[in-house]
């Protein structure tokens, strides 16, 4: 299998427990894109190996597959030739990433982030185009349910009381993402209430703290033993900071002092 984000992990066990010897999952990065849990209880669980800064550099076959051939990649993820290893396979599986469902988005003209590549929303989970909402996958890649539904209820929410109002407030702040962090949602906070905002990290960190910034004043530190970019994090920014705050917002990883 090549890939190891939540779904490959998952497959793993599922060709496992359908009678497949898989012989192991590889890794471009030298990190798991899966859920800790999900390493453990699908991989570990079923001694499957987990190769790390490894990936497929050529399929064998003609009629169907062979064998793939594997190799450890360097730190610019070029393959190393020395390392190259033949594996005799039947399958190959291609667990490669997902992107939220655009197309309806990118027909609607509604502004796009280049990292989530879905649409750019504040925190009522509004687009660019007033009246018009979006959450779940089809706005970014989520590892848990749990949060899916939670930002259906926000964006159900806010719809309903943009029909009955017909009021779209303009955005206060832009948000930003800062060192060690690939994206933060919302990216635009329109009211002054309290707003939770959602990030992944670029890397694995330990023992690191969240800076909230706005130029040089800090807003908001909060400390975490454990990031994975695979775990989606959450902080909270109460009302009182917003209501106070103007401009842009920054959400940074900083060593804790």
């Amino acid at each position: 299998i090549l890939g190891s984000g939540d779904i490959g992990l998952i497959m793993a066990r599922r060709m496992t427990l359908e009678g497949a010897k898989v012989h192991a999952v590889c890794e471009l990065m030298p990190y798991s894109g899966g859920l800790a849990r999900n390493i453990e209880q699908c991989l570990n669980d079923f001694n499957i190996p987990l190769r790390l800064s490894h990936t497929v550099v050529n399929i064998h076959g003609r009629e169907r597959l062979e064998g793939v051939t594997i190799a450890r990649v360097d730190e610019y993820r070029r393959p190393i030739k020395e390392s190259e290893e033949y594996i005799p396979c039947d399958t190959l599986l291609l667990s490669c990433g997902l992107i939220p469902e655009n197309e309806l988005t990118k027909q609607a003209g509604i502004a796009l982030d280049n990292i989530t590549n879905g649409a750019v929303v504040n925190e009522m989970r509004e687009t660019d185009h007033e009246g018009i909402f979006a959450c779940g996958n089809v706005l970014h890649v989520h590892d848990l349910v749990d949060f899916v539904s939670q930002e259906g209820q926000i964006a159900g929410k806010s719809a309903a009381e943009y029909v009955t109002a017909k009021v779209s407030v303009p955005s206060a702040l832009s948000v930003l993402s800062g060192k060690g962090i690939r994206y933060v949602l919302p990216q635009r906070i329109s009211c002054h209430g309290e707003v939770r905002l959602f990030f992944r990290v670029d890397r694995p960190y330990q023992n690191k703290q969240i800076v909230i910034r706005c130029g040089d004043r800090i807003l908001k530190t909060e400390k975490r033993t454990r990031l994975f970019p695979g775990e989606m994090e959450s902080i909270v920014l109460a009302e009182s900071i917003i209501a106070s705050t103007a401009g842009e917002l920054k959400v940074g990883l900083e060593d804790v002092l």
